[in-house]
């Protein structure tokens, strides 16, 4: 498991001296310690929803291609003055048809314009800090928000009485910025809504689907949540702790760690698992818990010498992220230039810098990190129609593929027994096998082969597949 500059990343040092400073009885582990990153009265609503917002003008050089787009804030109304940024994109094929998603990244603390520009969404940025079309942006078949969650990440920002600290804070962020973003745009109001992230949204998508929920049963609202898509998800921590060494035994034929390593590993992988399982009635155990696991068990495989968002790639360095050249500094720069803040116009609302994660997030959601939020998918397959695709790219160390299948294996559901018989299929894009995929009912869990934990990054045009197939409620 693990932490994010855009989903789940591992920042060993400054991470830790930045925790210390906030949690004076944080376990420490001196200059080597792994730190999770990873990664959506109504009435009442509508004059308070919107700051400001623009549409654009086509120009590929800011605005990512021709698509009609939207950049602005939504103010929310259950806080003291938080403002979420978000960045909509209309769907390239039918936008007065085609589904609305809203993607999450993780972190806790990691902004979705990263993601939106280096995985999913309609471009990238070059070195000379112009934009390429991306052809496998998720928007080709559904019209996609990509927002900055929770308060002061990216170009979202609040008061410091508005600074969250859990998923109870997050799930009532996101209800309250859909019905602001409803009362803007009514025309979405009925059409089928899918909730999607990767990594640390394993927390944020099943507590936000948890609220939509409620909200919807006790018609305080509607939203039509048709689905939910979690990537690389850190979901069941409790489950997910107990399979942090399987990747030891991958498909790539990577050796991990020497026999020694392995064997010590082992006996505190039963002492995370116990420490995370406390950790779920008591509170004040979780952070110890989090750097237990993270130090003792995911650290035994830096020895390796790879990088623990795809062990395909020989990288030495202690922050994964940093294993991609410059995709940071540049996706920052690019966010920080003032044609680029001028075109968003976030300028009067956030005067300081944008940054691709937050570390005042990250330390705020600590106790929140070994949480487990497997319960809100039960919820949903036990008393919805919502439909659950839970993916994962099979190279990732962050969050692996087996502890992805166990905790889906897991969940208690009416056809829980038939999707743990269900077989293994190939999974396959152009008639290539591109995976593998169980399924049963509405549930669905896909292996992506030759693919870490940036999934989209890394197989764009299967990832793209298997996003519209889900949409289009399709057999994958």
């Amino acid at each position: 498991m693990a932490h994010e500059t855009t989903p789940l990343r591992w920042d060993w040092q400054a991470a830790e001296l930045q925790r210390q400073k906030h949690f004076a009885k944080m376990v420490g582990f001196g200059t080597l310690t792994l730190v999770l990153v990873v990664v959506v009265g109504c009435s009442a609503m509508g004059d308070q929803s919107t700051v400001s917002a623009i549409r654009g003008d086509g120009a590929a050089s800011t605005t990512c291609g021709t698509a009609a787009n939207e950049a602005g804030y939504i103010k929310l109304p259950h806080k003291q003055d938080d403002q979420y940024f978000y960045w909509f994109f209309e769907s390239r094929r039918a936008p007065a048809t085609d589904p609305l998603v809203l993607w999450l990244s993780g972190g806790p603390g990691a902004s979705s314009l990263f993601t939106l520009l280096s995985e999913n969404g309609p471009c990238s940025v070059n070195e000379d800090l112009s934009t390429e079309i991306n052809p496998n942006s998720w928007n080709n078949e559904a019209n996609v928000i990509w927002l900055d969650q929770p308060t002061n990440v990216g170009y979202s920002i609040g008061s410091p009485a508005d600074l969250d600290h859990n998923e109870d804070d997050v799930q009532d962020n996101i209800f309250w910025f859909l019905q602001g973003f409803m009362d803007k745009h009514p025309e979405y109001q009925a059409r089928a809504l899918f909730l999607a992230g990767e990594s640390y949204a394993g927390h944020y998508i099943p507590a936000a689907a948890h609220k939509i929920y409620r909200e919807n049963k006790a018609k305080r609202s509607h939203l039509n949540l048709q689905g939910i898509a979690i990537g690389n998800g850190l979901v069941n921590t409790v489950v997910q702790s107990e399979h942090g060494l399987d990747m030891v035994n991958n498909s790539y034929g990577v050796k991990l760690m020497e026999d020694e390593t392995l064997q010590k590993a082992k006996i505190a992988e039963k002492q995370c698992t116990l420490l995370v399982a406390a950790c779920q009635t008591n509170s004040s155990v979780c952070v110890d818990a989090g750097n237990f696991c993270q130090f003792n068990v995911m650290g035994a495989y830096i020895g390796a010498g790879r990088n623990m968002m795809d062990i395909r790639q020989q990288c030495t360095e202690l922050d994964p992220i940093n294993c991609y050249g410059d995709l940071v500094p540049r996706i920052t720069k690019y966010l920080n230039s003032d044609v680029v803040r001028s075109y968003l116009k976030v300028s009067e609302v956030h005067p300081g810098p944008y940054e691709t994660t937050s570390e005042e997030v990250e330390v705020a959601f600590a106790a929140d990190l070994m949480k487990t939020f497997e319960q809100h998918v039960e919820e949903l397959l036990n008393k919805t129609k919502v439909r659950v695709l839970v993916y994962h790219g099979d190279a990732d160390l962050v969050c692996n593929w087996h502890g992805g299948l166990a905790w889906t294996k897991a969940l208690q559901w009416p056809h829980q027994q038939e999707f743990n018989a269900a077989k293994e299929c190939a999974f396959k894009v152009d008639d290539k096998e591109v995976g593998s995929v169980w399924t049963s009912n509405r549930l669905t869990f896909l292996r992506l082969s030759n693919a870490g934990h940036l999934a989209p990054m890394d197989q764009p045009e299967v990832a793209l597949e298997m996003i519209n197939r889900f949409l289009r409620n399709e057999a994958m």
